[in-house]
């Protein structure tokens, strides 16, 4: 009797989300990798309920969750057919249409949350919106915030205090040019894994550690297999979101803005949500056995060697312009930082 119930709950939701989309007069279909209990779909439910009732049910938002319309590539290619209304990627998503947003992914450019922050609001991404836009046709980045905080050194075997103790060690990464270099530069054996694939991997000794945050060990359990993490912060994963702009321009100026609107809140709810989780994430996964370290300032020297080197790498593959750009972001975020602080302390 429960399950007849729970199958007439769940068909008479959904014909109830089927009625609402067909009375509304926009409908905004938000397609993501996730699970539906990632910080993905966390974002999506805000958006589904500010941009429903605050349009008076004339935009109606269906969310399509665990990749169910398939991985980053196949969701930035819909909504360059304007089959997709919007998704949400990071960098690797994008970098087989627009490569040079992976100067964003070069390790040790950003030291901490506010410098990152403060370029997620840039007019950096104001250039990248625009060369975007331009190449792809219809790929509007509306919003910038963060999947997943900053990635991480975790490992099986020993813990990685400064860049002597990567000598050697099989470190997976994602199947990218960039990541892959990076962990050369370090010393180390990259070796590419898919992530389905990475816990048998961990566990069997195909590879010794993982670039990752503790939001995606904890969940997926892999504190089984590793069991210390350094925190050097090496990336942080801004996430990027995509809209169609034949879509949004579509839409009337009120209902443009209120959009708009709404996936910038969507961003940055999703971006505090990952900084509460990894918090609670870190101190499970000391309390599961593992160890978790921050290098010294002599040590956090050792690793920033390898920031030069993907430097030199990345500006030999696609020049020096997004690279000139990305560092004077960096910069300008440094002494906005620094400005509020002084204020701040009545210097």
């Amino acid at each position: 009797m429960k399950n007849l119930f729970k199958s007439f709950l769940v068909a008479s939701l959904m014909t109830g989300m089927a009625s609402a989309a067909s009375a509304a007069d926009y409908v905004l279909k938000y397609g993501h990798v996730g699970p539906v209990t990632s910080d993905d779909q966390v974002p999506g439910e805000f958006l589904k309920s500010f941009l429903e009732s605050r349009s008076g049910g004339r935009i109606a938002v269906e969310i399509y969750p665990g990749a169910q319309l398939g991985n980053f590539r196949d969701m930035i290619e819909q909504v360059q057919l304007n089959t997709l209304e919007l998704t949400h990627t990071t960098v690797g998503g994008i970098a087989s249409f627009f490569p040079e947003l992976q100067v964003t992914d070069i390790p040790y450019m950003m030291a901490g949350d506010s410098i990152a922050e403060h370029i997620a609001q840039s007019s950096f991404f104001d250039d990248a919106r625009e060369a975007i836009l331009a190449k792809t046709g219809n790929v509007r980045l509306v919003a910038v915030g963060n999947t997943g905080r900053w990635r991480n050194f975790f490992t099986s075997e020993g813990l990685i205090k400064s860049a002597d103790d990567m000598k050697g060690v099989k470190m997976r990464t994602i199947n990218s040019p960039l990541q892959i270099e990076f962990i050369k530069s370090l010393g180390g054996n990259p070796t590419p894994v898919a992530w389905g694939e990475l816990y048998t991997s961990l566990q069997t000794g195909v590879v010794e550690g993982t670039k990752n945050a503790a939001t995606d060990i904890v969940p997926t359990k892999m504190y089984e297999v590793v069991k210390y993490v350094t925190l050097d912060e090496h990336a942080y994963l801004f996430a990027f979101w995509w809209m169609s702009d034949s879509w949004l321009k579509s839409l009337p100026n009120d209902l443009q803005d209120l959009v708009i609107d709404g996936v910038q809140q969507a961003s940055m709810i999703q971006s505090d949500w990952n900084k509460e989780y990894d918090a609670r994430a870190l101190k499970e996964f000391q309390g599961f056995g593992g160890t978790v370290y921050v290098p010294t300032p002599e040590e956090k020297a050792t690793f920033i060697v390898a920031r030069d080197k993907m430097k030199v790498w990345f500006k030999d593959k696609y020049g020096d312009e997004w690279l000139n750009k990305f560092e004077k972001a960096v910069a300008d975020a440094e002494a906005a930082v620094a400005s509020r602080n002084a204020r701040i302390l009545g210097k």
